[in-house]
């Protein structure tokens, strides 16, 4: 089946050359830069926040680790179990909708209402009384 030379002019307008890809390359890294850099954060265009990673993993990690994500509309709970030196891991997760009024109002309410997911989460799966490590992806635009 070939496809229709109408499809293939439209297409070729999408194709990107390796020197305007450089361009948009080195243009995220400079704002990117721009957005780690202590003096120039505030007036970025990509913002950047300091990450509290200690290590990275090599593939023996063991143990149950938590995992939150906020997005825009969705607030997600993992419990994930990693038997270490296996590429298998066990895990449950909890998608919780985040209201509107929740989104748009002041911070307090958003954070209450993250804690108040991953309590009734942490008790539902028995991990209440655990300490386990956690991560959180905040990927949720706020001032």
């Amino acid at each position: 089946m070939s496809v229709p030379e109408k499809v293939v002019q439209v297409c070729e307008e999408l194709i990107i050359s390796d020197e305007t890809l450089r361009r948009v390359m080195d243009a995220l890294d400079h704002e990117i830069n721009l957005g780690l850099g202590k003096e120039t954060n505030s007036s970025a265009t990509v913002k950047c926040f300091p990450t509290y990673v200690r290590c990275l993993p090599n593939g023996q990690e063991k143990g149950k680790f938590l995992a939150l994500d906020l997005g825009g509309t969705n607030f997600r709970v993992l419990l994930i179990d990693l038997e270490g030196g296996s590429t298998t891991a066990k895990m449950v997760s909890k998608i919780y909708a985040v209201p509107t009024a929740v989104m748009v109002g002041p911070g307090d309410g958003l954070f209450d209402h993250i804690a108040q997911c991953l309590s009734t989460f942490m008790h539902e799966h028995k991990v209440e009384n655990v300490k386990i490590p956690l991560g959180f992806t905040f990927s949720f635009p706020c001032r």
